[in-house]
């Protein structure tokens, strides 16, 4: 007689999540105020994103079935399943009956805009880690400029993903364009509060680095 699964413990699957979470303002830190050792703050963020992927991966696996991924809810009231692709593979998420059909929009706004998304948040980092490799090296480079525009412009960006879900629809099959064990974490819900807010005071900060 197969043995009843236990009870997840809550506690430990939200706790796992933000630790895991704050491996992202962490890496941020170390690029948007690259203290010295500029060199240092720019390999310490690569090898957190390396790390964080490693890390991030085997928690998604271990929540895919345990908690909503729209509420971040243990577990899901009335769970139903939401089938995503991440590349060749798909994924079996669990939803809260009545967060299914926001997490479907979302993840369809994000398909749909994926160039565009990709490009405000990629082209904006290449240009500050090319300019903190550089002063790293000695070379005179825009570190200042680099930072505002990056601020700036994912600011801009992150506040679009947000924001666009809203009148977008759902088209299946829902593929996923950015790494997927990310919206896990904390539930793509609480996710996107802080892209709403971090990117509005990004946006001030950029705007007024540019204008002041």
């Amino acid at each position: 007689m197969a043995t009843p699964r236990s009870a997840p413990n809550r506690l430990a699957i939200y706790a796992t999540g933000v630790l895991l979470f704050l491996f992202i303002p962490a890496v941020l830190f170390l690029f948007v105020r690259h203290p010295d050792p500029v060199g240092l703050s720019l390999a310490g963020g690569v090898v957190l994103i390396i790390a964080h992927r490693f890390l991030a991966r085997p928690y998604m696996e271990r929540v895919l079935a345990v908690k909503c991924l729209w509420c971040n809810r243990v577990p899901p009231r009335t769970p139903v399943e939401l089938e995503l692709r991440s590349g060749a593979r798909k994924l079996a998420a669990r939803c809260c009956a009545e967060h299914r059909q926001p997490a479907a929009k979302f993840f369809s706004f994000l398909h749909a805009w994926r160039w565009p998304l990709r490009l405000g948040i990629f082209l904006p980092l290449l240009f500050l880690l090319t300019a903190l490799a550089a002063s790293a090296a000695g070379q005179p480079a825009p570190v200042p400029l680099a930072t505002t525009w990056f601020k700036l412009v994912v600011g801009v960006t992150v506040n679009v993903a947000a924001l666009g879900y809203f009148f977008a629809r759902e088209h299946a099959p829902l593929e996923v364009p950015f790494p997927v064990h990310n919206f896990f974490l904390l539930g793509v819900r609480n996710l996107l509060w802080i892209f709403r807010l971090v990117g509005l005071w990004w946006i001030w900060q950029g705007v007024s680095s540019v204008v002041f």
